[in-house]
């Protein structure tokens, strides 16, 4: 009996470690307060404390979920799925209940961002041969392109409070997102567009990559950049002045800053990160699974 009792401490113990090594979590992002991660793992959504520790799972459905959002308002988690062979966008009550499907296309419709109204979702799809970005509603209205003309390449956009849409127009910042150092005609850049005012701006012009921009209650933006080392780090920009807060040698991707500008989560070697706003600091995730 006590030869039983020991290999069963022994698998438990096991597992505890395992869980504490818990690699190819992706697509964080966190809720509006800062206090809550929601990310993707083995084809499911999951949250956790911002702080680590015991995650659950929100979603099992039968395809891959990625890229969980919250609305701004902290009442709906939209996120895309394949469960039907092609990437949609989907949507549910944060608080659990009945999950609705959003777009119905058989491009790759890939979520991005919420409109601060939280009524309002954008996402990048190859539904018109490339890549472009849309919106359509937590109701499911038709989806509309936002660049009919000039903007015909643009992804990763985010709404800003005062409504401009920011976003990057290269395949170097949708197709190419692995590929560091690259300089050339397609550098990708921190674009701006106000749909009031039809005024374009240029928020960076580094002749590298700038791409993935995020943005808080505040208007303060913040993206990935490769200027410092070849490395993907974590900038942000604010009143047009852009300063590095990271100086990893390995590069993160896919930060998402919460709504009131507390915290910014991302992904590094197959590991979730937090940034801290208020202390300038940045710590691993552990997480169990």
């Amino acid at each position: 009996m006590k030869k039983f009792y020991t290999s069963l401490l022994a698998i438990f113990t096991g597992i505890q470690l395992s869980a504490q090594e818990a690699y190819f979590l992706s697509t964080p992002s966190l809720s509006p307060d800062g206090k809550t991660v929601y990310f993707a793992y083995d084809g499911d959504i999951w949250k956790v404390n911002s702080d680590g520790g015991n995650a659950s799972r929100i979603t099992a459905m039968e395809g891959e979920e990625i890229n969980p959002k919250i609305s701004p308002d902290g009442k709906w988690l939209a996120f895309s799925s394949n469960q039907y062979g092609n990437y949609d966008v989907y949507i549910m009550p944060l608080e659990g209940g009945s999950i609705k499907q959003l777009t119905f296309h058989t491009g790759k419709d890939e979520m991005e961002n919420w409109g601060w109204d939280s009524k309002t979702i954008y996402f990048t799809s190859n539904r018109n041969n490339n890549f472009g970005s849309f919106k359509t509603t937590i109701e499911g209205k038709t989806p509309e392109r936002l660049f009919n003309n000039y903007f015909n390449y643009t992804n990763g956009l985010a709404e800003t409070p005062a409504g401009e849409y920011l976003f990057t127009s290269s395949a170097e910042s949708a197709h190419q997102v692995h590929r560091k150092r690259y300089k050339g005609e397609n550098n990708p850049d921190i674009l701006g567009f106000s749909p009031m005012t039809n005024i374009f701006k240029q928020y960076t012009n580094y002749e590298g990559k700038d791409f993935n921009p995020s943005v808080d209650q505040n208007g303060t933006v913040y993206f990935i950049s490769d200027e410092n080392n070849g490395e993907y780090n974590l900038y942000k920009l604010t009143n047009g002045k852009r300063t590095a807060l990271t100086q990893f040698d390995t590069s993160i991707k896919k930060p998402s800053v919460s709504a009131n500008g507390s915290k910014v989560i991302f992904e590094k070697d197959y590991h979730l990160y937090i940034y801290d706003v208020p202390s300038n600091t940045t710590k691993e995730l552990n997480i169990n699974l």
